[in-house]
C-alpha cells in the first residue's frame, strides 16, 4: 500500500463510521418512534470490544488493497478474520450496530486507528 493510501485510511474508516452512523442513527430513532418504551443505551467498551474493534481497523487497512468477487467473498473474509481472532459475525454485527449509540465504542475505534494502517 503506498504512503499516500496509509494517510487517507484512517480518515476513510472515519467517514464510513460516520456514514454508519448516521443510517443506524435514522435507523434509531425511527426504532425509538415506534416503540417509546424501548430504551437504547450505550455499549461499554471492554476487552472484547477492543479485539472487534481491532480485526475492524485491520481489515479496513487490507481491504482497500483487495478485490472481492461479490458481497459474499467480502462477507467470507471478514468472517475469517473474526473467527481468527476467537470472534463471531454476531459479536461483530452488535458492536457495529452499537457504534450509533456507544460513545465509548466510538472513542475506542478511534483510538485503535489513530496510529494508521501499518506499511503494506
Amino acid at each position: 500500500m503506498s504512503a499516500d493510501l496509509r494517510s487517507t485510511v484512517p480518515g476513510l474508516v472515519a467517514g464510513i463510521v460516520l456514514l454508519a452512523l448516521g443510517g443506524c442513527t435514522s435507523a434509531a430513532a425511527e426504532v425509538s418512534a415506534a416503540a417509546p418504551t424501548t430504551t437504547v443505551t450505550a455499549v461499554p467498551a471492554d476487552a472484547t470490544t477492543q479485539r472487534i474493534a481491532e480485526v475492524e481497523f485491520a481489515r479496513q487497512c487490507a481491504v482497500t488493497g483487495q478485490a472481492f468477487a461479490d458481497e459474499s467473498a467480502f462477507t467470507t473474509d471478514l468472517d475469517a478474520r473474526l473467527g481468527a481472532a476467537g470472534l463471531t459475525h454476531a459479536q461483530w454485527k452488535d458492536w457495529h450496530d452499537a457504534l450509533a449509540v456507544s460513545p465509548d465504542l466510538l472513542a475506542q475505534v478511534s483510538a485503535v486507528g489513530a496510529p494508521g494502517c501499518p506499511p503494506a
